[in-house]
């Protein structure tokens, strides 16, 4: 009896594909899922904008040799000033008026405590208590920005 040779099968069978398929879907569900939820985006870009802000107050602190700070007048505004006048805002480079809206950008960040006032010495340093402001975003998201005493490091 003559051995028949068995003919190698080409492409690939159902259940490969169904597999691959599913492996695909699965990875597309996740990556929609992640991207639909940007509310930690909002709250990281804003708390580096304020972030640079207290680091320009302390800047222009270094820079005049006199006391400048920011001050936290609601959940959603605060303002630069000069320590000769803590009163009186002064308008952040970049920015439309005086005092920040934080509710005008629609970004749904609060900051806490507020009524929280940063001031910097014409050695940047904000004395020798550390302070920490905390930025909530409307997901409930928060982080906490932190000015070190003595130092007035900002990480």
């Amino acid at each position: 009896m003559a051995l028949r040779k068995r003919r190698k099968a080409d492409g690939f069978t159902m259940i490969e594909v169904i597999a691959v398929l599913l492996i695909i879907g699965i990875t597309a569900a996740i990556a929609v899922a992640r991207i639909g939820d940007t509310s930690i985006y909002d709250v990281h870009s804003q708390v580096e904008v304020i972030k640079s802000h207290l680091r320009y107050a302390q800047s222009r602190a270094m820079a005049t040799g006199k006391e400048w700070g920011v001050k936290v007048t609601s959940e959603t505004t605060y303002y630069l000033f000069d320590g000769a006048d803590s009163d009186t805002p002064v308008r952040f480079l970049g920015e439309n008026d005086p005092t920040v809206d934080l509710a005008a950008k629609h970004s749904g960040v609060t900051i806490a405590p507020d009524s929280q006032t940063v001031t910097f010495d014409a050695y940047g340093s904000p004395g020798d208590t550390t302070l920490t402001l905390t930025v909530t975003g409307a997901g409930g998201r928060s982080m906490d920005i932190t000015v070190t005493k003595n130092t007035g490091y900002i990480p």
